[in-house]
């Protein structure tokens, strides 16, 4: 027996070395699906696979891993539904950030005799995981996931067996895409005409034709474009115009508060266009006039930085929700991070990351056992406990940051009465900046995207869910495939 266990880790190990080759079953088979089956390139794609394992002698899996092609990257990995016979299983994950990895068993790679994963016989023991993949922006064609499972020992050898799912590329889309921010806020003194530059690009196909109306905005009732209104504060140029594929506009918006008095005023841009998906885009903007002049600016504040960010100075902020929009309008040499290099289990904070761009995350309320606690997957942030005062602040501690954006979005990572884990139900989002901006917002996906663009540095930001789901239990907020970095 010791050396088939012997035999048996060191193919393992082979195979890891190299692309797998597939291997003959015996009495260990893997069948599945995924959903999606299509990927898009340039960003982290998640999938949901259905895997069956099948053993008549209900042998169970003790490591199930992934190979990638050459490129593309294991960003987390977590389970969903599983099921297994053992009550003391507590599998490792290893490989995020890289081509090969997944789930491990402890003492890997000797079988232990008790899979994480359990198998019984045809159609075999459904075993649902989610999967995120980095795909770079370069790579095109088929993208072939391979799920490896290895045995627990039990049945005849070698205990081990592959599954390819091909993952089409879904390519450039075939029509105009219109990527623009989601909302822009701008504060300014009195008596000045200042004009802030809006992008509209197309990540599309095609040529993009865009047309601009404004319409009234008290905060409250939603606007009508139907019903242009013109705000005499507010001038738009061009109004109309056309964007080749990969390309962008920048339309000027002049916010002339020479006759306004100091307070908070309000308008919608209508931008109407043959985007066929979103034919429609709605942009909220803000105007505070501010009561008082801004102090010089060549002074030292309070905050200890050579800005105003301590008031309500002239400032324009603008927010996306649209990732690929967001990084048109942020400079070269901003970073990423997946947090990849996290491991599983209970983490004491603050975590410090960055090079160009250094910053460091903590976590409230902590607890002697740690401030962040990544259930059973590596590869996303969270707090140890949900719960409406649990959040995330990340705080910039060198070169002055002007742009942030990731994906945030709730988790229920454990639910004590149901088998199901890592759920993504509709959760409320709040985000603060350090100079008070709130966004709220409710993501249903780990696809949620929020980002911001500031023309002064943004200091800190805190990401939270305050409030409990439809069924009353609180939601841990997650953020991942953070970008940081500066304004073009």
């Amino acid at each position: 027996m010791i050396a088939s266990n012997l035999l048996r880790a060191t193919t393992f190990a082979g195979v890891l070395a190299c692309a797998f080759v597939p291997l003959a079953h015996a009495d260990i088979a893997l069948d599945g699906t995924s959903t999606p089956t299509t990927y898009a390139r340039g960003r982290v794609n998640s999938f949901l696979l259905d895997l069956h394992v099948v053993s008549d002698a209900f042998a169970g899996v003790d490591a199930l891993t992934f190979e990638l092609p050459p490129g593309v990257t294991l960003s987390a990995v977590r389970k969903r539904n599983t099921f297994t016979f053992c009550s003391d299983v507590h599998p490792l994950v290893d490989g995020m950030g890289t081509g090969t990895g997944g789930w491990y068993q402890l003492g890997w790679p000797a079988l232990d005799g008790c899979g994480s994963f359990a198998g019984s016989p045809d159609p075999g023991e459904e075993q649902i995981v989610i999967v995120d993949l980095d795909v770079p922006a370069a790579y095109s064609g088929d993208l072939p996931l391979t799920v490896h499972a290895l045995g627990d020992g039990n049945g005849d050898p070698p205990n081990e067996a592959d599954l390819v799912l091909t993952l089409a590329d879904e390519g450039a889309p075939p029509q105009p895409v219109v990527a623009t921010a989601s909302k822009l806020a701008l504060a300014v003194d009195g008596g000045v005409a200042n004009v802030q530059v809006l992008a509209i690009g197309n990540t599309g196909a095609g040529t993009l034709a865009y047309t601009i109306t404004t319409a009234a905005s008290d905060g409250v009732t939603p606007p009508d474009c139907g019903v242009p209104v013109t705000q005499p504060w507010l001038a738009v140029a061009p109004m109309s115009g056309t964007v080749a594929a990969g390309a962008h506009d920048d339309v000027a918006l002049t916010f002339d508060t020479g006759t306004l008095a100091a307070g908070d005023y309000g308008a919608t841009l209508c931008i109407a266009s043959n985007d066929a998906a979103q034919p429609m885009r709605v942009i909220p903007l803000g105007l505070h006039v501010n009561a008082t002049p801004c102090a010089a600016a060549d002074r030292v504040f309070a905050n200890g930085f050579e800005d105003d960010a301590d008031g309500r100075c002239s400032q324009a902020l603008r927010t996306f929700d649209d990732r690929d929009a967001f990084l048109a309008t942020v400079a070269p040499g901003y970073e990423t991070n997946a947090f990849t290099a996290l491991r599983t289990g209970y983490v004491h904070g603050p975590l410090h990351f960055g090079n160009a761009y250094p910053y460091a995350v903590t976590a409230g309320p902590g607890y002697d056992i740690g401030d962040f606690y990544l259930f059973d997957g590596a590869g996303e942030l969270s707090t140890v406990s949900p719960g409406d005062t649990s959040r995330l602040t990340i705080t910039f501690t060198g070169t002055s940051v002007t742009a942030i954006g990731g994906n945030v979005w709730g988790q229920m990572f454990q639910n004590p009465t149901v088998i199901e884990m890592n759920m993504q139900p509709p959760t409320t989002i709040r985000i603060e900046l350090d100079d008070g901006t709130v966004e709220t917002f409710v993501a249903t996906s780990q696809q949620d995207f929020r980002g911001f663009v500031s023309t002064r540095p943004i200091h800190a930001i805190t990401f939270g869910t305050p409030l409990p789901g439809d069924d009353g239990e609180y939601v841990w907020g997650v953020f991942d495939n953070l970008v940081v970095g500066n304004a073009r």
